[in-house]
């Protein structure tokens, strides 16, 4: 099960609030429930978001090496003995012994030390922009989130850190996107380059969070604007993606290292509260109960004591009107690095149907201004089908 969370507004029209919900079911037996997609028009949104967003931790400096995402993916497929090719599978029972039994037993980590940056040179790799340009000549933002997973990861492999191994024998996984704010004065260009920058903010027993900020150079000021900031939750398991696995404890430097780790520990507060009041673990509040029974009161006729189910109030649309499915299957060429489907590969299909659903509805091109709260609760093996139902 997954939760998603987006906002939209559709440019040049006055939309109300309305929420959408994506029901992603992998057979055999793998379920994703991506819900709560929002369309809103510029005047009436309002995000409220725990923490806000970051200031930037680290500089990066110009004479700093200039790896791109591709670099990041061959180095990572390196550090876990990936094969380059589906054929055969990957023996990693072997590297369970090394995993280590205590966190005592491992060096503490600095956030200095998992940061780092990629670009996704757009302005030189024409071959590469194609992969990313919109029809509308925009970026694909489903494509900049499969980087984004991919380099979350690669970020969490600099924070465990084991001098004893060559081969790392942590399978680390993507758990959940908590945020990403896009700023609405700067929209995506596709012949300008991206760079990713992030580390690692706080770190658990087993889990740790990755902030990454993403920019794009602006030849007209001649800097870097900031477009979003990302914040993923990761797990670290054993080499089988069997039990989880221990990492490194995160030490803080300085009063901004403890302010930023300070704030990770709010937001797993925060997620923690929030899991806690689904429908499926408690009841309605009194604010969603009087919601209901006012939503039914203006769709009722009292004073024939009628209730019209299909009584649509003005200026909506029934959810089950805007209806959009697809469904995928899912091919080797999906895979990550331990030959499960890429998470980042699901996030592209999820939000490009949310996009289309926003489309179809609104008649008018949606631009995006939040996701939130997308959570992977297992792995999908390649071979499966993936249906999609967007609303």
């Amino acid at each position: 099960m997954a939760t998603f969370t987006t906002l939209y507004k559709s440019l040049g029209t006055k939309l109300p609030i309305l929420s959408r919900n994506l029901h992603i079911k992998s057979k055999i037996h793998k379920e994703y429930i991506f819900k709560n997609m929002l369309f809103s028009q510029k005047n009436s949104l309002h995000l409220s978001v725990s923490g806000g967003l970051r200031k930037k931790h680290f500089e990066i400096a110009d004479t700093e090496d200039k790896k791109s995402v591709r670099d990041v993916i061959s180095s990572l497929s390196i550090l876990v003995g990936a094969q380059g090719f589906h054929e055969g599978n990957i023996d990693r029972s072997n590297l369970k012994e090394l995993l280590p039994k205590s966190q005592a037993s491992l060096p503490p980590r600095y956030m200095k030390d998992s940061f780092d940056s990629a670009l996704i040179p757009l302005s030189s790799d024409l071959r590469l922009r194609e992969k990313y340009v919109t029809f509308m000549g925009g970026v694909r933002v489903g494509r900049l989130m499969e980087d984004l997973d991919v380099f979350a990861v690669w970020l969490c492999y600099k924070h465990v850190h084991n001098p004893d191994n060559s081969i790392s024998p942590y399978s680390i996984v993507t758990a959940l996107v908590d945020r990403m704010d896009f700023q609405n004065e700067h929209s995506l260009q596709s012949d300008q380059d991206i760079r990713l920058s992030g580390h690692v903010t706080w770190a658990g027993t087993t889990s740790m969070e990755v902030t990454i900020d993403v920019e794009q150079f602006c030849t007209v000021e001649n800097t870097w604007k900031e477009v979003t900031k990302a914040v993923f939750v990761l797990v670290a398991r054993d080499p089988l993606n069997q039990g989880p696995a221990i990492v490194n404890s995160l030490v803080c430097e300085t009063v901004e290292d403890k302010r930023i780790y300070h704030q990770g520990e709010i937001n797993k507060l925060h997620r923690k509260h929030f899991a806690k009041e689904g429908l499926f673990q408690a009841p309605p509040s009194e604010t969603e109960k009087n919601l209901v029974h006012k939503l039914f009161m203006e769709m009722a006729d009292e004073s024939q004591m009628k209730f019209y189910t299909k009584r649509a109030l003005p200026n909506t649309t029934w959810m089950d009107e805007t209806v959009l499915k697809n469904l995928i299957m899912c091919h080797p060429e999906h895979r990550n690095r331990f030959k499960k489907v890429f998470g980042g590969f699901i996030m592209r299909q999820a939000f490009e149907l949310g996009w289309a659903c926003a489309y179809t509805h609104s008649k008018l091109r949606p631009r995006i201004l939040h996701i939130d709260d997308i959570m992977f609760r297992r792995p999908v093996e390649i071979g499966s089908l993936l249906y999609l139902n967007s609303q």
